[in-house]
């Protein structure tokens, strides 16, 4: 992006006033980690009006191989010399790379971000900002593409549109009347454009709202004279933060980072700032969950980042809550996960972090004592499923097909946890986790134990002691649901209604509708309100089999021991 803005403004870097341009991001040959000592970067930038290239080559290229590659893409890349080591270049119309830029939020928030707590003594350290200048003037952005702090320039910024909703006027002395002395307030402001103003200021209420989860939350202008500033929050309780420097360091932030993109926005046009919808730009941010608990990085900031629908967020993280926050958020389908340096995209559960963190999560007492617990709590064999939804259609179909003699011999159970918010600890991977701690502590549990996988998850049979492990075979004559206990259910039960249906606008003015399935909904309907013999035949054929085999004693052949 900086090299982009550095085509048409003068204050992107230190020393461009005086002639000096230096580059951003030192290239060199120890940059690259491959044997081959090379390295190629493509960046396009683009929308519906405009398209942006940044090329940058390290050691010896021959540009030959890539022009059937790029088919048409990134024509610079034919412009450079054989033996030239090093190469950047940027392309673009320069009238719209200098739109792009003043009219957007463009901005990369790095790691090194902070803002200053309230209680630090400024003159006890040094603390020059590395950008940094509001002028108005041709050729100068005035909106540091690096932002490390923005909490000065946002107070600034707030007492603006605090300023812009105020209604001006006076008061009107009217007749005496037997109430008394009249007053009107005659106003001298255009009432309509105040009140555009005032909903601009209601969108920042929006982020201290969000942030600290009070949805009656508001901002308050004090008096010229207030000790900690112009601008306190008062919470729904009545509670006042005195400034928004008493934020915590998460909080303050958040608030600074998405204040940020509002302020970048309406520079140019303070409609920005009303419709937060019709803000446009990129905005990257490294190491986002910096600072963050986990609420904030789960709950918070995924709802923060779907106010800007038209701005492209470009996130590192190492936190797998805020993926998973996201996925809830936009679903799975709303949101681009890439593993780096592969640029491999994954799932949410296929994240490394997520990975490493479950595994330590599944290595606690809390998680031991949950399945010792589950274990423990009765004699009969236990049967283990991935979620709540797998029981109802299991203890439905035994019910309905007469296997009452099954039902009475097994506990059938999930391995999470079930209640008013949802699921906890379900899936694949609690099962496994499930059965790693079994199968290291089987002296402890002499209850036998059957951990019943889904068939898209292509279990492999086991048997370790009391412990047995198996998949639920596919019914291949359902083609439309092809994974999950739902599988086993005929086809045309799934109809439309049980399919939510949502827009997601593309790139270029059109919309995707992507479909998901509701699938709590549709197993209360089958197993509650339907409840059709029928519908369960495939669980006759694949279920019950598994079951009476995990039920009938096994017969254990020991070699004779040698004389």
């Amino acid at each position: 992006m900086l090299p982009l803005a550095k085509k048409k403004f003068s204050d992107i870097a230190i020393g461009q006033q005086i002639g000096h341009s230096p580059f951003f991001k030192l290239t060199s040959g120890g940059d690259t980690h491959s044997l081959s000592g090379n390295s190629l970067s493509l960046l396009e930038f683009s929308d519906a009006d405009s398209k942006f290239c940044y090329v940058e080559k390290v050691g010896q290229i021959d540009s030959q191989n890539y022009s059937e590659k790029l088919k048409g893409r990134f024509e610079s890349v034919k412009s450079w010399q054989e033996n030239e080591p090093f190469h950047k270049v940027v392309t673009g119309d320069e009238k719209q790379i200098e739109a792009f830029f003043q009219n957007g939020a463009v901005c990369f928030f790095p790691s090194s971000r902070h803002e200053r707590p309230h209680w630090l003594n400024l003159s006890a350290v040094g603390d020059q900002p590395i950008f940094g200048n509001d002028r108005r003037m041709s050729g100068v952005l005035g909106k540091p593409l690096i932002v490390e702090r923005a909490a000065e320039d946002n107070r600034q910024w707030l007492m603006d549109v605090f300023l812009d909703s105020l209604v001006d006027g006076d008061f009107v002395i009217g007749p005496i009347t037997p109430e008394g002395r009249q007053f009107h307030w005659q106003a001298k402001s255009n009432i309509q454009d105040k009140w555009w103003f005032k909903a601009g200021r209601q969108n920042i209420e929006r982020l201290i709202r969000a942030i600290l989860e009070d949805e009656k939350t508001e901002l308050i202008l004090n008096y010229r004279n207030a000790v900690h500033g112009r601008v306190s929050i008062r919470l729904g309780n009545g509670v006042i933060i005195p400034s928004l420097n008493h934020l915590s360091a998460g909080q303050a932030l958040l608030f600074n980072l998405f204040a940020t993109i509002i302020r970048y926005a309406d520079r140019t046009d303070l409609q920005k700032s009303i419709n937060l919808s019709e803000i446009k730009g990129i905005v990257l941010i490294d190491e986002i969950d910096a600072h963050l608990h986990t609420d904030l990085q789960y709950e918070v900031l995924p709802k923060l980042v779907k106010l800007f629908p038209k701005v492209q967020f470009i996130i590192t993280s190492h936190a797998p809550l805020f993926l998973l926050g996201m996925e809830r958020e936009f679903g799975s389908n709303g949101i681009q996960i890439l593993e780096m340096p592969t640029g491999k995209k994954i799932s949410t559960e296929r994240f490394e972090e997520f990975l490493k963190s479950f595994e330590y999560y599944c290595q606690t007492q809390i998680f031991e004592n949950s399945v010792e617990e589950q274990v423990l709590r009765a004699s009969k064999p236990l049967v283990l499923t991935e979620g709540w939804t797998d029981v109802t259609y299991l203890k439905t179909a035994l019910e309905l097909l007469g296997h009452s003699d099954l039902l009475e011999q097994l506990e059938i159970d999930e391995v999470g946890k079930s209640g008013r918010e949802g699921s906890k600890g379900g899936g694949h991977t609690n099962l496994d986790a499930a059965r790693k701690f079994l199968e290291n502590n089987q002296s402890r549990f002499p209850r036998r134990v059957l951990l019943l996988y889904d068939c898209d998850t292509g279990k492999k049979a086991e048997d370790v002691g009391s412990l047995l492990s198996r998949c639920i075979p596919q019914n291949s004559d359902n083609t439309k649901v092809i994974k999950g206990i739902e599988n086993l259910l005929p086809s045309e039960l799934f109809e439309d209604r049980f399919y939510q249906k949502r827009n997601k606008p593309t790139d270029y003015g059109g919309e995707n509708i992507i479909s998901e399935f509701s699938k709590n909904q549709f197993c209360e309907w089958v197993c509650m309100q339907r409840r059709n013999r029928n519908d369960f035949l495939q669980f006759e054929v694949l279920v019950v089999p598994i079951l009476q085999e995990f039920l009938s004693p096994k017969v254990c052949k020991v070699d004779d021991e040698p004389s």
